[in-house]
């Protein structure tokens, strides 16, 4: 039998600083990117055709 999942501790103190300054710092996606995904994910969504 599997293990139960424990929940995700809470960041506190530096953890949380360090946490929060490591995500400001992550760039935004441009819009040529966006577009990519979103033209990737409508090929998949094409594809994916159920019908019960």
């Amino acid at each position: 039998m599997a293990k139960p999942i424990e929940p995700t501790p809470v960041l506190k103190g530096d953890d949380a600083y360090k946490f929060v300054a490591e995500m400001e710092k992550q760039e935004k996606a441009s819009a040529e990117e966006k577009a990519r995904v979103a033209k990737g994910a409508s090929f998949i969504q094409s594809l994916l055709t159920f019908t019960f």
